[in-house]
């Protein structure tokens, strides 16, 4: 009985220095603005630095871990991360614009290389298919998802209507390839079809993954041009989808900007089909660094209504 008191009093004196720990924690989270939803395993470093209010710290750290999934190919590891870090630091700019562009431009072509090895397997297998009938199907299946691929690379717009179109495309090919699914002979040959017909649909779900958290953070960064402008040159550059690309550009000229976002507004105009407010936003840039570019633009816009190649 006695022991069992001395062992009851030594816990007691074991718990005091946590319970102040545990406060200083609190207070730590509190004073850094730590209070979350965000789960970290136990054991994980960079949650423990979260904890102990060392957000800088931590961030590094998983964008070290970013680093790694990135040059290993787990390229889906690296969304919840950008996520972590965004939450840690939501008004840091670059943590953003970096994740935006991951998703919307490197992964995007990653997946898009992917593709291209698919598609080289699947000629070499093709012509060892003894049933005609059946090559001809699954040729035509590879010309078709080809295609959606190269296009999506190249000049494929991608507003929700034309992206909602090119899954339609991807479903109507997974169906096609049903009959080979449950046959021995075929096994290889239908893995290879699934996961090329996967690979557009993977393009656009990154280069939509991309433009959300672009969104994402200009609702931490309303202030600031530069959000508006990373995804009103994504939208322009990438998607193709001007009337978004003109909305958000036009956002960013409200804040103090460099030129550049002038010069890019006035071609997402033109490309809109908005030659007025194009020709417009050209004069804006006259006695510029774009001084010379800007001639030329007014010039053909006036002259042939069309400048932008």
């Amino acid at each position: 009985m006695k022991r069992n008191w001395i062992k009851i009093f030594i816990a007691i004196l074991l718990f005091i220095p946590i319970g102040f720990l545990q406060v200083s924690i609190d207070y730590t989270r509190k004073v850094e603005d730590l209070e979350s939803d965000i789960l970290l395993m136990p054991g994980q470093i960079a949650g423990s630095l979260i904890l102990s209010g060392f957000k800088g710290l931590a961030a590094d750290l998983l964008w070290l871990n970013i680093e790694n999934y990135w040059h290993t190919g787990q390229h889906y590891k690296m969304l919840p991360l950008l996520e972590i870090i965004a939450y840690l630091q939501p008004t840091y700019i670059v943590v953003w614009a970096v994740g935006g562009w991951h998703m919307a431009y490197n992964i995007y072509a990653n997946v898009r290389s992917r593709g291209n090895s698919l598609i080289e397997e699947i000629e070499k297998r093709l012509p060892k298919i003894e049933d005609k009938t059946k090559i001809e199907l699954l040729d035509k299946v590879k010309n078709d998802i080809k295609n959606l691929i190269e296009g999506l690379m190249r000049d494929y717009v991608k507003t929700e209507d034309k992206i909602a179109e090119y899954i339609n495309i991807a479903n109507k090919n997974y169906q096609k390839i049903e009959i080979f699914k449950d046959k021995k002979e075929y096994k290889e040959i239908y893995d290879l079809f699934y996961n090329l017909i996967n690979v557009p649909v993977e393009m656009l779900y990154w280069y939509t993954n991309g433009v959300s958290f672009l969104k994402k953070g200009i609702t931490y960064n309303k202030d600031r041009y530069d959000l508006y402008f990373e995804l009103g040159w994504t939208y322009y550059h990438k998607g193709m989808d001007y009337p978004n690309a003109v909305k958000y550009l036009e956002k960013a000229v409200k804040f103090p900007h460099p030129e550049y976002v002038d010069d890019v507004l006035a071609h997402a105009y033109e490309k809109n089909g908005q030659i007025d407010l194009a020709i417009k936003q050209w004069e804006k840039l006259l006695g510029t660094g774009f001084d010379y570019i800007a001639k030329r633009a007014i010039h053909s816009l006036k002259t042939t209504g069309k400048f932008t190649p």
